[in-house]
């Protein structure tokens, strides 16, 4: 399946599509980071340093050129937070293997830090520009992400990276080494069922945002809404088996997603 990405193209007039895009690519080539270190405290120093020289508007390597030229360039034009694209500079630490996250309030931060800073550039860019909504675009963005990582697992794994909070491996009593067997222990798939809850909660905390928003991207939020979750009962359904294949819908589950994104407010009722 491919990535979850809210408003990537959809429902932008054409004035604000290219930032939206070049924000998206921004977000997506800091997952690829060029980092010429790999030493934890060498890598923070780095992105630290790329960060400050982003905000001082001077040429910086952790991604390529015409990304950063175009992100910048996207919230110069806007008038967006330039310290939004300086916060997932300092959190692209992620994405430098070997990936750990102590407990789940160290994963709270990254995710507020990188896929947050994400979202709110967005919702700005879609005219919902207070920090009073600040909180339910963080936890959309973290449902979201926490979504796609959790289709990707087997991926991440590979890659050495584990968006899971080392915290709860121990309360299930799984190992890294075991959870990379795949889900055929019941303490994996429980350690799975505790993920899918979290992707959900964090996914109801953020619904309300689309009471705040202007129709044309409500109805767009609704469908990736609706899609999410949708992952999350297809991976429920599945018995937490992340190692099966590609989440792949039917025709008939897209239909029923985007007949309740034109028609249904029910889910969106607080």
């Amino acid at each position: 399946m491919a990535l979850i990405r809210p408003f990537y193209e959809k429902p932008w007039p054409e004035a604000l599509r290219p930032a939206a895009r070049a924000l998206w690519h921004w977000h997506l080539a800091l997952r690829r980071p060029n980092v010429p270190a790999t030493e934890p405290e060498a890598v923070t120093a780095f992105l630290e340093a790329e960060a400050v020289r982003l905000q001082q508007d001077e040429p910086i390597r952790v991604v390529p050129e015409e990304v950063w030229q175009a992100a910048r360039e996207a919230v110069l034009q806007h008038e967006l937070p330039v310290e939004l694209l300086a916060e997932q500079v300092r959190a692209a630490w992620a994405w430098v293997a070997p990936v750990r996250f102590p407990d789940a309030a160290a994963l709270e931060a990254f995710l507020q830090d990188f896929a947050g800073a994400h979202g709110r550039l967005l919702a700005r860019l879609a005219g919902v520009g207070t920090r009073f909504n600040d909180p339910q675009v963080n936890a959309l963005a973290a449902g979201f992400f926490l979504t796609d990582r959790l289709t990707r697992l087997p991926r991440d794994l590979a890659a050495d990276r584990l968006f899971i909070p080392l915290e709860d491996l121990e309360r299930a009593g799984v190992s890294v080494e075991l959870l990379q067997r795949g889900a055929g222990h019941p303490a994996v798939r429980r350690l799975l069922w505790k993920q899918v809850v979290r992707a959900q909660e964090a996914l109801a905390r953020g619904r309300t945002l689309v009471h705040e928003l202007p129709r044309r991207y409500a109805r767009a939020l609704r469908r990736e809404w609706l899609l999410a979750l949708e992952v999350l009962r297809t991976i429920e359904r599945r018995d937490y088996d992340l190692w099966r294949g590609p989440i792949r819908f039917s025709r008939w589950q897209r239909l029923q997603v985007a007949y309740q994104a034109r028609f249904s407010r029910v889910a969106f009722r607080t």
